[in-house]
Parts: structure tokens; C-alpha cells; sequence
């Protein structure tokens, strides 16, 4: 069986010493990675904390989770990662997305394209992050790489079946979201246990001439680990109209005791091939045991 790695997501802290300290727990409590979203009114920048965090850790994976192609210079993305990846010594990853949220999108002067114009841009944009990040010149140039090391591994986060298929034949690590039709929000009905099985069906289905099938990932969204934790369970339920029995089931969401939520990840490492978990900054000390738990 495929063993689990672990990692925490943050928009980062406000402030210097909170976001190394944070970093310095992530790697102390077992994580394997520490991962920065992408957005504009977040409190840090993915690339500058990064190259911070990895300053104080020694092994520690570091990367986007995931960055928004929609907004981004695909050359200056690969030549940041490249940074990343020298100042880290080889711990850096990248995860990149065809964006979702339309404050990004304002925020940086355009408007939320239609999904498959986004999607697009991400496929575009693969091929030639993919040959930069392996040392290929810049436009007959010189090459960002000056130290030859492995390409950094690609994730690619999705929710709908054109970018989870090229995710499946692509990327080093499928994340797979929910939808976002709007742009303001994400869309509860495809967050469902039935939905994800209709989603990691379609990307077992391209992956299946590749060699090796790409992890998985679903993003969680909140994570409660608890001693106690019929009362969360029932405010969720009553704040979505289910039974608090399908809270837990929810993929995007894991709340429960250590050994709760350390019988969920199985489970759904058996059902889906789950086996990357990323779970928000906020819950680093709670979800601690369980990685102890499930090392």
C-alpha cells in the first residue's frame, strides 16, 4: 500500500518570525512539505516565503499549492521555482492551476476569463515550464539552471474533467478541487464522496498508459482534530442541511479525534488512492498525532 505524505498549506503569517516559526513546527511535528497559496490579498507571496522557509529547514519540501497560471509570466514562473529550488538545495516543487477566484483576476487588471480559456492557458504554459525546469535555454539564451539537478515534480490542481485528464497523463501529483462556476465561491454539490468518485475514475482512465499512476491529492478545506467532536460535527451539519454522519464523509473536510480522522485517511486512501494530504496551517499542532499515528 501506498504510503501517505504529509504537508500543511498556508497563506502565510503576518509577520517574519510567526512564518518561520511556523516553518520550523511544520518540519519539527513530521511534515514533508510545506506548501503557499496563491493570492493576491493573501498576507505573503508564495516565492519570497518559500525562500525564507527554506532557510530554516533542512528537509522540508517547499512550493506553490497551487500557483494561478491565469495571472502568472509562465518564463518568470519557471525562472522563481528555479530560484526556489537552488536556495533550498533540490526542495522545491511546483503546483500550478488554471485559477478560480475572480478577486485575483480584478486585482491584477484583467477579468475571469471562461474556464476553458484558462484551462487552455495552463496546457499551453505546460510544455514550456516543463523544458525550463529542465534546464532548456530561454529563447536561445542561457539556461536559469546553472547546477544540473532533477526537474522539480509538477502538481496540477483541477475540479473538471479536461484539466484532470491532462493532469492524469502530466503532472507528477493530481490535486483535485472543487468547482468554482462563479468565480466567488466553490461549489458544494461538487465537493460530494460521489462526485470525487466520478472525478478519480476519469483520471484513472488517462493515467492508464502511463508507467506509473500519479498520487492524489483532494485539497482539504477545514481540518478539527479533536477529542470531542460530536458538537463541530453537528454545527456543520446543521449549517449544510445533512446528518452529521455526512460531514465526515465529505472529502473536503476532515473533522474528528486522532483516531478518527486517522481511520477517514485510510478509507479514503482504500476508495480514491488518497495518499498526499495537505491540511490547512491552523490545524499543524491538532493533526500532528495522526501523522504519528500513521507513519
Amino acid at each position: 500500500m501506498t504510503p501517505f505524505a504529509f504537508g500543511v498549506v498556508s497563506t502565510g503569517e503576518r509577520d517574519r518570525r510567526a512564518w518561520l516559526d511556523l516553518a520550523r513546527k511544520a518540519e519539527g511535528f513530521g511534515y514533508g512539505a510545506l506548501y503557499v497559496t496563491d493570492h493576491v490579498h493573501q498576507p505573503l507571496a508564495p516565492f519570497p516565503a518559500l525562500a525564507a522557509a527554506a532557510a530554516v529547514t533542512e528537509r522540508l519540501r517547499l512550493g506553490p499549492r497551487v500557483l494561478n497560471l491565469a495571472i502568472r509570466n509562465t518564463t518568470l514562473t519557471a525562472h522563481e521555482l528555479t530560484a526556489l529550488d537552488v536556495l533550498s538545495d533540490g526542495r522545491a516543487e511546483l503546483g500550478i492551476g488554471a485559477g478560480w477566484l475572480r478577486d485575483d483576476a480584478l486585482a491584477t487588471g484583467g477579468r475571469l476569463a471562461p474556464p476553458g480559456s484558462r484551462v487552455q492557458r495552463l496546457v499551453d504554459a505546460f510544455g514550456a515550464l516543463d523544458g525550463l525546469l529542465r534546464g532548456e535555454p530561454v529563447d536561445g539564451g542561457e539556461p536559469f539552471r546553472t547546477v544540473q539537478r532533477p526537474r522539480p515534480p509538477i502538481t496540477i490542481g483541477g475540479a473538471g474533467p479536461r484539466l484532470l485528464t491532462f493532469a492524469a497523463q502530466h503532472a507528477d501529483l493530481v490535486s483535485i478541487t472543487g468547482a468554482s462556476p462563479t468565480g466567488d465561491g466553490l461549489d458544494e454539490a461538487d465537493l460530494s464522496p460521489e462526485r470525487l468518485d466520478e472525478k478519480v475514475g476519469w483520471i484513472r482512465r488517462a493515467a492508464g498508459a502511463r508507467a506509473a499512476r500519479p498520487p492524489l491529492n483532494h485539497v482539504v478545506w477545514e481540518c478539527m482534530v479533536t477529542p470531542r467532536p460530536a458538537q463541530l460535527l453537528d454545527a456543520y451539519a446543521a449549517a449544510m442541511g445533512v446528518a452529521a454522519t455526512r460531514v465526515q464523509e465529505l472529502p473536503a473536510l476532515l473533522i474528528g479525534s486522532v483516531e478518527q480522522v486517522a481511520e477517514t485517511l485510510l478509507a479514503r486512501r482504500e476508495r480514491w488512492g488518497l495518499t498526499s494530504v495537505a491540511i490547512p496551517a491552523q490545524a499543524l499542532e491538532q493533526f500532528a498525532p495522526v501523522i504519528a499515528r500513521l507513519s
